[in-house]
This record gives C-alpha cells, sequence and structure tokens, in this order.
C-alpha cells in the first residue's frame, strides 16, 4: 500500500471519527432538550394542577377552571408526543378531559367553603394571588385576552376578599378562645367592616348583628368602653376606607 493511500486513509478515517462525534454530540443535545421540555411542560401542568386541587371549586368558577385545565391538556398532549411509551402522560390526558367534560356539563353553583382554621384561609390567599399572576401571565402570552383575563382577575379579587373576611373571622375567633381580646376585637371590627361593605342586599345583617354582640360583649369583659351605634360607624368607615385602597391596589397591578 503505496504512503499517499495510506495518507488518504487515516484523513477520511479521522474526518470519519470527526462526523461521528459531531453527530453524538447533537443526538446527546436533542436528548438534554428533549429531557428538559419534558421536565419544564410537566412541572408546569403539575402546578396549575395544585392550584386546582387546592383552591375551592367556589373560589375559582367555572370559567376559570376551564381555562387551567385546557392548559393542563396542551401540555399533557405535547407529552404524549414526546413521550409516547410514558402511561402516566396518557393516563393524565385522559383525566384531564374527563375533568374539562365534567365541569363544562356542571349546572349547580359551588357553595363557599366554610374554612376550618387561619392557617387554611391564608394558605387560600396565598394561592389565589398565585393564580392571579398566571392569569396576568396568560395575557402577556396571548392565551387569553385583555377583557378574559379582566373578568378573571376581578372574579379571583371577588374569592379573595372572601377568603380574606374567612382569614379574619378565623383570626378573631382563635384570639378570643386564647383570651386575646385587642386581637379578636381587632379582626372582629376589620371583619365587621368588610361585611358592610359588601351588604349592598342585606346579605350579611344577622352575621353582622352577631359580631357586634361579639365585640361588645369583649369589650365589657376587658373594662373598655362600648360605642355608640354612630361611633362604632365612623371607625368602620374608616377601616372600610383602608379596604376600599387594598381593592384599588389590587386593580392597578393586574388591570
Amino acid at each position: 500500500m503505496s504512503t499517499e493511500l495510506i495518507a488518504i486513509l487515516s484523513v477520511l478515517g479521522g474526518a470519519g471519527l470527526i462526523g461521528l462525534f459531531y453527530i453524538s454530540h447533537s443526538i446527546e443535545k436533542q436528548r438534554r432538550q428533549r429531557a428538559l421540555m419534558i421536565a419544564n411542560l410537566s412541572d408546569y401542568a403539575f402546578r396549575l394542577q395544585r392550584l386546582l386541587d387546592s383552591i375551592p371549586p367556589a373560589y375559582l368558577g367555572k370559567d376559570i377552571q376551564l381555562v387551567l385545565l385546557g392548559q393542563i391538556k396542551k401540555r399533557m398532549e405535547k407529552l404524549k408526543q414526546l413521550a409516547p411509551n410514558n402511561d402516566k402522560f396518557r393516563k393524565k390526558l385522559d383525566s384531564t378531559n374527563e375533568q374539562i367534560a365534567e365541569i363544562s356539563a356542571a349546572t349547580t353553583k359551588q357553595a363557599k367553603p366554610q374554612l376550618k382554621n387561619p392557617e387554611e384561609a391564608n394558605q387560600i390567599r396565598v394561592l389565589l394571588q398565585e393564580l392571579s399572576k398566571v392569569i396576568e401571565g396568560y395575557t402577556q402570552n396571548k392565551v387569553l385576552t385583555v377583557d378574559e383575563a379582566r373578568k378573571h382577575l376581578t372574579f379571583i379579587q371577588a374569592s379573595f376578599i372572601d377568603a380574606n373576611l374567612n382569614f379574619l373571622l378565623q383570626v378573631a375567633e382563635s384570639a378570643r378562645q386564647e383570651k386575646k381580646t385587642k386581637v379578636a376585637i381587632l379582626n372582629y371590627e376589620k371583619a365587621l367592616a368588610e361585611m358592610k361593605k359588601r351588604n349592598k342586599k342585606g346579605e350579611h345583617n344577622e352575621r353582622i348583628e352577631q359580631i357586634n354582640a361579639i365585640i361588645n360583649e369583649l369589650k365589657l369583659e376587658s373594662g373598655q368602653t362600648v360605642q355608640t351605634s354612630s361611633d362604632a360607624d365612623n371607625e368602620l368607615d374608616q377601616a372600610m376606607n383602608e379596604l376600599i385602597e387594598e381593592e384599588d391596589a389590587w386593580k392597578k397591578k393586574y388591570f
């Protein structure tokens, strides 16, 4: 074999090895990108499902549930394409489709939950804030129109206010049981202001009377002066103004 032929074969062999290296590197890069895409899609779908599972349905409403499930379905379909042999993704897609069908067909309005403790109420408030960020992101990503997002954020805001009312009452009741009178009165009064602000149709009249009676009882027990209805209304008006400012801050942030 001539020296020239050996040199040519050596060059070809080296080029082949280099080509094989680049092909192998490209395949590994694609494998890593695919694995990263699967992880991101799966994690995001899990995050949305956690919101659906953790927030009471009445605080989500039918439309928001369908928006979240639609986004989960979209990602499960992509995951099924990326990993066709993964049975977990197939089952999750089937489950999501069943949830969509069930919620779409539902006609009964969900009752608002009775939260058991301050921790539960506060956790729901945190989750609703997280949900607001998700909806806001859908506007930026053109998943939702501005009007659609505005409608959903308004619903979430109302749910947040209701959860906040639950939280105040739970904190007040816990403080009352622990004989922390000042803390109990403060949170009962905040809850009272919130209910008065939302009492346009008189649906909270009975509860307002009950809380007023509790506040007066606590004040008498601690030697405080029980306010006249006029004085109490002035303080409640001030608290209501603070709550209105909180609502305005919410709207400015998301709208």
